[in-house]
């Protein structure tokens, strides 16, 4: 079931050159009842806005000539604008007739309460009483109590006057959407939707559960026992063992499906309730892998995070969700060879009869324990907690590929006598750089543009032995800038063009830079990388004047050189927020070729902004030029990375569920190389970049500098949990399994 909730998202173009804007009051000043929530109006991702909210964000981003701006000015009277009318002009009301409902005080699951709803209808001029926003708001007349109203869907009689309302009612998809609701919860949604809608399930489905949540109009209690739970018709022997996905245990589960109909227990829904039949006890159940020698998931350290692995919407699963998955996926879901990646937890995880081995994995070559035990990995977990780990796992599992990509943190997690093949400080063999937390310019690993120091350390580490002798090479030139021992500065290259040092060290650029960082980064630079030919040296300096370089000019302004913006406090028309005085700070970081580019878009602001339309770009450049450098033979398109596979720990399909090792796959690493030699235009050709798209409206201010091949765009990402969507409420008779690669097995 789809239920449309209308609220409208005011997502706005700006036009350039317009600096007027929206007044709700028409410009007789705020709106007195700016506490006020505006019922179903949403602005970006604020539901629940207040007529406060709304006046602001009209009257800095809402033009006139926009669609909503006649909606916003609508509600003058509502929010108390000077001269509005300060009693209700009675054009629209939540009752036939400007009737009072009876339950004012009711709280409807949109969040309004029916009061608020009525006064709300009955400030609205009479142009808006037919609106479709208005008749959605309408649909909660007889939930409300409207007197001579009814809802076109009741679970009971007319009114929903329950026996049980607090039973829960369970909504479980495998893999997917899982939650529960009670049964007056469930009711009351069932009133406020429109059933002629065809993105809308019927009615019956809450019918349906009428007999379970006991209608005082019908008290027939007695269950339907037509579908039952456990396929010998006895009950679940384990009836107290709490079922987290849907927040019931299993006699709950079990009861709630002896009231299904007996029309529905061939559904797909139902068989879904029957896939926890093993979890729950019931006698003569297989399941695919249990996580236990005996069969069973009584796990004693069932909140354990199990390294290095992801399950559907969970990229850290405890031990408790495995062995959940192990036992209610069906024969044949788990494409896996063997249940190996099961069983080998079943120590870590407290199975009965199980201790650590005597023959176990080490993480630290000859057992020794990590001199960094607190040191958090690239994925999440303490070098202390990996050492841990591996410490239960069996001598068979010391080969695995997975256990093999843990051991690769040995050496950043300080394991004495571990050696690694690539280190960050090659002149020191280790990976003491005292600044690992600064960014380095031109630089970007996959979806992490500009990384940190300690973070390439961190990739180096997770893709050691994968990386090619000049990729390990490249990395290491930014030893320096790092704070390795003993590198000094080169100083071939000056960051100031004319000499000395910047006035405003601390200044942050580019969001992450700051400006006595670029200085030294440009201090470690060799003489070729600095020479006129190159644009990424080029990018790195056009910030020399914000950052109080002397005797420096920018390469472009937003005024004629020398004059400030006359409004420095006024917005310039885009969807950050960004006033006209930092727009004129961004202007003055670009490069020549950077302001040619975006001449159109600067003249636009420029005129905003009170500087007459005037603009000094050059009048020559290639235009080609992007964040902090970029070449014309640079990766565009994600195709250019077709078949490399995604980061991954444990992914899991919705029907079949494969299961693959947490690693940066290697492949990757070989394009490493790739950028190094032959994809880079610039004269440093030692980086990884991101990619971006040339526009000239690019964001402000810089996000990502960038260099000459883009890996950003390589999928490294997890599913995510989300609350389950309204539509989980349906039961899609039509919906068909997905379908997923039998291929697909543990790499």
């Amino acid at each position: 079931m789809k239920v449309q909730i209308f609220l409208l998202a005011l997502l706005l173009n700006a036009v350039s050159g317009q600096n007027e804007f929206c007044d709700m009051c028409g410009g007789l000043g705020a709106p007195a009842n700016s506490a006020l929530v505006v019922p179903f109006l949403a602005i970006g991702d604020n539901d629940n806005p207040t007529c406060g909210e709304v006046f602001t964000f009209a009257s800095e981003t809402v033009t006139p000539n926009d669609d909503v701006c006649s909606l916003i000015k609508s509600h003058k009277d509502f929010c108390g604008c000077p001269g509005a009318s300060t009693t209700p002009l009675n054009s629209c009301s939540l009752c036939p007739e400007g009737a009072t409902p009876m339950n004012l005080n009711a709280r409807t699951p949109f969040e309004d309460t029916c009061s608020e709803l009525d006064t709300y209808l009955k400030y609205l001029p009479a142009d808006l009483c037919l609106t479709e926003r208005v008749a959605s708001i309408m649909r909660a007349d007889a939930y409300c109590g409207c007197p001579g109203t009814k809802a076109e869907c009741y679970m009971c009689g007319d009114n929903n006057k329950l026996l049980n309302p607090d039973r829960k009612v369970p909504f479980y998809e495998f893999l997917g959407n899982s939650f529960s609701s009670t049964c007056q919860e469930l009711a009351d949604f069932y009133t406020l939707y429109d059933t002629n809608d065809p993105e809308i399930s019927t009615c019956q489905f809450v019918k349906n559960e009428a007999k379970y949540c006991g209608c005082e109009s019908e008290p027939d209690l007695m269950p339907v026992n037509a579908c039952g739970f456990c396929s010998n018709g006895l009950q679940a022997a384990q009836g107290e063992r709490f079922i987290q996905e849907i927040q019931m245990t299993c006699s709950e589960l079990e009861f709630y499906l002896a009231y299904v109909p007996a029309d529905q227990c061939n559904e797909p829904w139902i068989a879904d309730f029957k896939r926890f039949d093993y979890f729950c006890g019931c006698a003569d159940t297989t399941a695919p892998c249990p996580i236990c020698p005996d069969g069973s998931i009584e796990v004693s350290n069932p909140d354990a995070i199990i390294p290095y692995l992801i399950i559907p919407n969970n990229e850290n699963p405890t031990c408790r969700q495995l062995a959940t998955l192990g036992v209610i996926a069906e024969p044949g879901e788990l494409v896996l060879e063997d249940c190996s990646v099961f069983t080998a937890q079943a120590g870590f995880c407290g199975c009965p009869t199980t201790s650590k081995p005597a023959d176990s994995c080490e993480f630290c070559p000859g057992g020794d324990s990590p001199t960094k035990p607190s040191l958090i990995t690239p994925f999440g977990d303490t070098c202390g907690e990996l050492s841990e780990y591996l410490s239960f796992l069996p001598s068979n599992e010391c080969n695995s590929d997975r256990v093999g990509f843990i051991k690769r943190q040995d050496f950043l997690c300080g394991c004495p006598s571990a050696t690694t093949s690539c280190a960050l400080c090659a002149d020191h063999g280790s990976n003491d750089a005292a600044y690992a937390d600064r960014h380095i310019p031109l630089l970007s690993l996959p979806l992490n543009a500009n990384p940190t120091c300690g973070e390439v350390v961190e990739f180096m580490a997770v893709n050691d032995g994968d990386l090619s002798e000049a990729g390990c090479t490249a990395l290491q030139g930014y030893q320096g800038y790092c704070g390795c021992p003993s590198v000094p500065p080169k100083n071939e290259c000056s960051f100031c063009p004319n000499g000395g040092s910047p006035s405003n060290p601390n200044k942050v650029v580019s969001d992450v830079f700051t400006c006595q960082g670029l200085d030294d980064f440009v201090s470690f630079l060799s003489a070729n990388e600095c020479g006129d030919n190159s644009r990424d040296f080029k990018q790195i300096q056009a910030y020399a004047y914000v950052c109080g370089c002397p005797n420096t000019q920018p390469s472009c302004t937003l005024c004629p050189p020398g004059i400030e913006p006359p409004s420095a406090s006024k917005l310039v028309e885009d969807n950050d927020g960004t006033t006209c005085g930092e727009y004129a700070e961004y202007v003055a970081s670009l490069t020549g070729d950077q302001c040619s580019v975006q001449n159109n878009e600067i003249r636009a602001a420029a005129s905003v902004c009170g500087c007459g339309g005037s603009v000094a770009p050059p009048t020559t450049g290639s235009g080609n030029d992007d964040d902090f450098g970029s070449a014309p033979d640079r990766v565009k398109d994600d195709d250019d990375f077709e078949g490399i596979p995604e980061q991954s720990k444990v992914q899991i399909s919705k029907k079949n569920v494969v299961i693959i090792i947490a690693v940066i796959v290697p492949v990757i690493l070989a394009l490493l190389t790739l950028v190094y030699y032959f994809c880079s235009n610039s004269t440093q050709e030692t980086k990884i970049v991101t990619d971006e798209t040339g526009d000239s409206g690019s964001p402000l201010p810089i996000e990502a500098s960038a260099g000459s091949l883009s890996m950003s765009d390589i999928p490294i990402e997890s599913p995510k949990v989300s609350a389950p969507p309204p539509e989980s409420f349906s039961i899609d008779e039509d919906e068909s399994p997905v379908e997923a690669d039998p291929e697909n097995k543990i790499v």
